[in-house]
């Protein structure tokens, strides 16, 4: 009985390999429980013909681990692999090594996506022969129901192409483009080269640039499939420390590639201010202020005051509250703790 299944498992292994993976779905997994199972199901329950789901977990001290291999189990699209503990860059390099898919597409496992995803990104990455395909979020904080995180793509769909350079320009600013990984869907052999950084806070931000700089054409749909559950960990609730300054540095990294890589600079000063700032945001919440960053953003905001004027990618409220960061600080202190208040319950 045991050569049997052993045969069994081999044939299942060999057929496998022989069908051509089109998408490799990678979840890095590390102690999540408690959203595993949400996220991994969001998946199976798709049309995922000719996909993989890559399951790696950095050894999880909870349950995480024991329901990757129940999934294996059940599923002969999943793959799992077990690895002591070494981060999530580390765990991202793993899946660009271990994924046999011609594209691939990063989810981290406490969050999930929503119904039709693959069944369209193998439509649009058909018909587009792109590089990359870019999606929309839908955002959700820690405080909020149930019922508000489903939203249909019950409207036109409008897809936007991009050139790298174009990309980059607008990388830091432009949600059609976005800093983040998980809401890409990448040619694998975009990464030849190219290591997320180990050991380095905000890993897609001293990453994704390079990615994007390999690519000729990089194609944006408004449809939103990504559900991003964002807890106190996020970027947006995250608390400062020293290495929140790795965001400050990778985002410098990006603007300083960006002005020698593009011929325009439509957004490239705008972005760049955008996340300086959200770098003193985490400094507001955490009431500890380096007084010399503050002053050298307020300066370059002063300097690029003409730009925030007149930039076509902000709104109103945002531009009036780089302007009231640039000349009044303490000021501007106080409109964003009523935000927080008032937005972010966590």
């Amino acid at each position: 009985m045991a050569s049997i299944l052993s045969e069994e498992n081999v044939f299942k292994y060999e057929r496998k390999k022989m069908c051509k993976k089109i998408i490799t779905i990678a979840i890095p997994v590390y102690n999540v429980e408690k959203y595993l199972r949400r996220c991994i199901d969001s998946i199976i329950s798709q049309d995922i013909e000719n996909c993989e789901i890559l399951l790696i977990d950095d050894g999880s001290t909870d349950k995480s681990g024991e329901i990757c291999d129940e999934y294996l189990e059940k599923y002969d699209c999943i793959k799992v692999i077990h690895q002591e503990n070494r981060g999530l860059a580390s765990v991202r390099n793993r899946c660009v090594q271990e994924a046999e898919g011609e594209y691939i597409s990063f989810i981290d496992s406490d969050d999930y996506i929503l119904p039709g995803a693959y069944a369209y990104f193998k439509k649009v990455i058909k018909n587009g022969n792109c590089d990359i395909l870019t999606y929309g979020c839908v955002n959700v904080y820690e405080d909020s129901s149930e019922k508000t995180e489903i939203e249909t793509n019950n409207y036109q769909d409008k897809l936007t192409v991009y050139s790298a350079q174009e990309a980059i320009d607008g990388m830091l600013i432009l949600p059609e483009i976005d800093v983040i990984t998980c809401n890409k869907v990448i040619r694998k052999s975009l990464y030849k080269n190219i290591l997320y950084p180990v050991g380095k806070f905000y890993e897609d931000m001293f990453t994704n640039y390079k990615v994007i700089a390999n690519a000729k054409i990089i194609i944006s749909t408004n449809y939103k499939f990504y559900v991003y559950c964002h807890r106190g960990s996020s970027i947006g609730g995250m608390k400062f420390t020293d290495r929140t300054m790795d965001l400050a540095r990778a985002v410098k990294e990006v603007h300083d590639f960006a002005l020698s890589f593009c011929s325009e600079n439509n957004y490239i000063e705008i972005g760049y201010l955008h996340w300086l700032i959200v770098v003193a945001n985490s400094m507001i919440r955490s009431s500890y202020y380096k007084n010399d960053y503050i002053k050298k953003v307020q300066k370059y905001a002063r300097l690029n005051l003409r730009k925030i004027v007149s930039t076509d990618c902000l709104g109103k409220t945002r531009k009036i509250q780089m302007i009231i960061f640039a000349y009044s600080f303490p000021l501007y202190k106080c409109f964003y703790r009523l935000y927080i208040k008032k937005y972010r319950q966590y």
